[in-house]
């Protein structure tokens, strides 16, 4: 059997083929691990910030100081609540309708 009897394999076939397999496989792996990167970020934050967020005294100190620069609107807050009580007893006063209803006929 001579050399030349043997089947030549297209390269331009070839390597299109081999690039889309590798560019599979890493896509693939990219997003596993992309995906457990932020799992763990996650979990890292939330244990951290929220599991175990300790103050210490002075700290709990220091934000109830900065707090106590804001001070309550009373005045804003009884005109929000007296709208609120208007909206809903005009809401609750609205007249019914008396007509025929189409859909639930009694």
């Amino acid at each position: 059997m001579a050399q030349n009897d043997l089947p030549k394999k297209n390269i331009k076939h070839e390597v299109p083929k081999l690039f889309n397999k590798a560019l599979r496989f890493f896509v693939r792996w990219f997003f596993m691990l992309s995906l457990l990167s932020a799992t763990i970020l996650c979990v890292f934050v939330w244990y951290r910030y929220v599991w175990k967020a300790d103050w210490n005294e002075e700290k709990k100190q220091q934000y109830i100081s900065e707090q106590a620069k804001f001070s309550f609107d009373k005045a804003g807050y009884q005109k929000t609540t007296e709208i609120m009580r208007m909206r809903r007893d005009r809401f609750e006063n609205f007249p019914k309708f008396t007509g025929k209803d189409i859909f639930f006929p009694d």
